[in-house]
């Protein structure tokens, strides 16, 4: 378990080396890596506001409309 956990740690420091020489090697390489980048950039912010909105809604009680009121 020791080594499963240092090979993914060290493999995780070595992965901005691979991109860089991706980067480097093809210049539609490297635009399809910042395109990449972006698209993953702009959901996981997206996702995260969501997700921090409605954790936030939970513990405040004012997300949301009340219960229908009957008509008299």
């Amino acid at each position: 378990m020791q080594g499963l956990l240092s090979e993914l740690l060290q493999s995780v420091i070595d992965m901005p080396g691979w991109f860089i020489d991706v980067a480097l090697n093809d210049p539609l390489a490297a635009l399809m890596l910042a395109v990449g980048a972006v698209i993953t950039t702009v959901s996981v912010v997206f996702f995260g506001y969501l997700s921090l909105g409605a954790v936030l809604s939970l513990f405040s009680g004012s997300g949301g409309r009340g219960p229908p009121q009957a008509n008299r």
